[in-house]
C-alpha cells in the first residue's frame, strides 16, 4: 500500500498497482484521498476518494488518462472499486461506463 502526498495539494496516495493489458499496453491505476473541509470552519471533516486510470503504450508515445475524482466518500467502497477496476483491466476510454454499471446494480 502506497501512502504518499502529492506536491502541490493535500491529495494523498491510497493504492496503486501497475497491470500489463496486452503485448505493449500498460495499465496505472491510482487511489487518491482528499480531505474535505467544513465551509464554516477550517476543520476536516471526511475525505473523498479519487481514482485515475492512465494506459500508455510500453513505448511511451501514447498515454491516455482520465480521472474520477470524488468517486465516492467511504473508503472502504473505494478499495473495493479500485480491486474491481484494476483486476478487471478497465481502461480510460471504458471507466465511464464501467462505473456507471457498477453503480446501476
Amino acid at each position: 500500500m502506497t501512502h504518499t502526498k502529492l506536491e502541490n495539494n493535500l491529495e494523498e496516495v491510497i493504492r496503486t498497482s501497475i497491470k500489463r493489458a496486452a503485448g505493449d499496453i500498460i495499465l496505472l491505476y491510482r487511489l487518491t484521498q482528499e480531505p474535505l473541509h467544513d465551509n464554516h470552519t477550517s476543520n476536516t471533516q471526511s475525505s473523498q476518494y479519487s481514482l485515475t486510470v492512465t494506459k500508455v503504450d510500453c513505448g511511451g508515445t501514447r498515454r491516455e488518462v482520465r480521472r474520477l475524482p470524488d468517486l465516492t466518500r467511504n473508503r472502504t467502497e473505494a478499495e473495493q472499486i479500485y480491486e474491481l477496476l484494476s483486476r478487471g483491466l478497465v481502461t480510460p476510454c471504458t471507466l465511464d461506463e464501467v462505473i456507471d454499471d457498477l453503480f446501476a446494480m
